[in-house]
């Protein structure tokens, strides 16, 4: 299988990289994205482990899109019906655009028509259209005259790892934790944490973000142990075995790991800076000594 994870611009080495230490194979970096191929273990593997990913999408094709017609064709020819379960919702996420095809609202507008009407000529009935939680997230991906197709197997990104405090007034800025996590790759605190007890030093910590991406390398947390939703729950080539395989190790692997010890110097003198990352690393689920 063919697989996508997308990543903010510059992080595609780091990206490729973590990726080909989860075991992806044929890991390509492009444009604000990595491609590699695998098993749908390794994608979900991936979706688990991977720090610096936003999001990880199963390649379904790649069909022609020089105009709607064309694009329309591409989909129906789609075997949907092995991916939308019966009674499932879904919803199309559409990126890009073309000479033909200017509008990100009208793409997902004609492709989403080619997918219900594929269906309602296979089952008689169309599907039920969830923008805010689908049960199966399409992923329509426009470059010049071609479009990519496939199944978010994420839903929600992958840097919104769970433990997250939501933004109140007068609270400070949260980092997102792929930018914390690609600061530690760069100065390679995956290397200290094999090693020793290791200890971060970090200045003007603010909420607190650094500090927990790094605790939880040194305990050997999964970034996505404490998320709650996946986008590949409810499509219908889930592989449900595969998956509490990898989510039954990475809790084995978390609580082993909390035997291990990581020292934590966080410094920043702005108020509400010391009790915001406090809050955070128990929320992520580690112990904080005074």
């Amino acid at each position: 299988m063919e697989f996508v994870a997308t990543c903010p611009k510059g992080f595609e080495s780091l990206l490729a990289g973590e990726l080909h230490a989860l075991g992806a194979e044929g890991v390509r970096p492009l444009v604000g994205q990595v491609s590699f191929t695998g098993g749908l273990a390794d994608a979900y593997r991936c979706c688990l482990w991977s720090r610096l990913a936003s999001n990880v999408t199963l390649v379904l094709a790649r069909v022609g899109a020089a105009n709607a017609d064309q694009l329309y064709e591409g989909l129906s020819a789609i075997p949907w019906e092995d991916h939308v379960a019966p009674g499932a919702t879904m919803a199309i996420e559409a990126r890009g655009t073309n000479d033909q095809l200017r509008n990100t609202q009208f793409v997902a507008l004609r492709s989403k028509d080619a997918v219900a009407d594929r269906l309602l000529s296979r089952r008689g009935a169309r599907p039920l259209v969830n923008t805010d939680a689908p049960d199966v997230g399409i992923v329509v991906r426009l470059s010049r005259e071609r479009a990519l197709v496939g199944i978010d197997l994420t839903g929600e990104p992958l840097f919104n790892r769970g433990w997250e405090a939501p933004l109140g007034r007068g609270r400070l800025a949260p980092r997102r934790a792929d930018y914390a996590a690609a600061l530690l790759e760069a100065g390679c605190w995956f290397r200290n944490v094999r090693h020793g007890s290791p200890v971060l030093v970090d200045l003007f910590s603010g909420t607190g973000c650094v500090a927990v991406e790094a605790a939880s390398q040194a305990l050997d947390r999964a970034p996505g142990l404490l998320r709650t939703r996946w986008g590949f729950a409810h499509w219908a080539g889930h592989d449900a075995e595969a998956w509490d395989a990898l989510a039954t190790e990475a809790a084995d692997r978390a609580a082993a790991g909390a035997e291990n010890s990581v020292e934590l110097l966080l410094c920043d003198t702005r108020p509400g800076a010391e009790a915001a990352a406090r809050r955070a690393l128990r929320a992520a689920g580690m112990d904080v000594e005074p």
